[in-house]
């Protein structure tokens, strides 16, 4: 029965990469990311019943308990890379639009104001490089927006479109924008300040067990000689790191719901 379920496996992989390749060049980021986390699920799924026919059971439990714990830091790190990221791009992008907004303020004409604050801040080069060569300046500006981190953007590329078709003074209402995207990025950093505290609670909740194995091992009650030496130890074992893993998992979630929340309704 494990054989029949490997090769089916195997033949949905083999027969649905090609159309699932092709699909990842037409869908959009979030789409292809979560493609390749189904790949993923399918490749371990197909590793574990290999592992399960060579080497029987307990290596499989081992192997799965081992993909628990690289799966759930290597999904912890990314995360956490990515939230750097977009940090990182929010605090450009209001850096960039201050900027932009002191140029107008001193008196520069819109097409040079963004060539100099282009300069200071190169995520607006590609923005200045349209300006240069007679493009839509609001275009190119509103597609800079759709960027992880930089939605700022598109309300500097609506003011933008404003005061192109109906010449009214930019200046002012990018000083606004400037303003409003400071202070969303100073929200942001108390929110995030305040869900690091959970973030930090979760995870340490989750080596609390392994902390009290080794307190165990220090009193001589040989707690580890219980988990690597039956099999109900591993079953433990095992059970423990997957409930582990589940708290910082469900940890993580539920910060990123609420800052995904704070998001939508700023």
């Amino acid at each position: 029965m494990i054989a029949v379920l490997f090769f089916a496996l195997a033949a949905a992989v083999a027969v649905g990469a090609p159309a699932g390749r092709e699909l990842c060049r037409l869908q959009p980021r979030v789409n292809r990311q979560r493609s390749q986390g189904i790949a993923v699920v399918v490749l371990s799924c197909m590793a574990l019943v290999l592992v399960h026919l060579v080497a029987g059971p307990r290596a499989t439990g081992w192997m799965l308990t081992c993909f628990v714990l690289v799966a759930t830091a290597a999904w912890v790190v990314r995360g956490a890379r990515r939230d750097h990221r977009q940090a990182r791009a929010r605090s450009e992008t209001a850096r960039a639009a201050r900027t932009l907004a002191l140029l107008l303020q001193a008196g520069q004409i819109p097409a040079h104001a963004l060539r100099d604050a282009a300069a200071d801040c190169p995520v607006l080069a590609s923005a200045a490089m349209t300006s240069r060569l007679g493009g839509d300046v609001g275009a190119a500006l509103h597609e800079l927006g759709d960027q992880p981190g930089r939605a700022g953007l598109a309300k500097v590329a609506a003011a933008w479109r404003v005061s192109e078709r109906t010449g009214a003074p930019i200046a002012v209402v990018l000083a606004r924008v400037a303003e409003n995207l400071r202070q969303e990025r100073h929200l942001a950093s108390v929110v995030a300040a305040e869900l690091a505290a959970a973030r930090a609670g979760g995870r340490i909740m989750a080596l609390l067990p392994f902390v009290a194995i080794g307190l165990g091992t220090l009193v001589g009650a040989r707690p580890l000689t219980f988990l690597f030496g039956s099999w109900l130890g591993e079953v433990a074992l095992l059970l423990g790191v997957i409930l582990a893993c589940t708290g910082v998992l469900w940890t993580e979630k539920v910060a990123r719901s609420g800052e995904q929340t704070r998001q939508r309704t700023r």
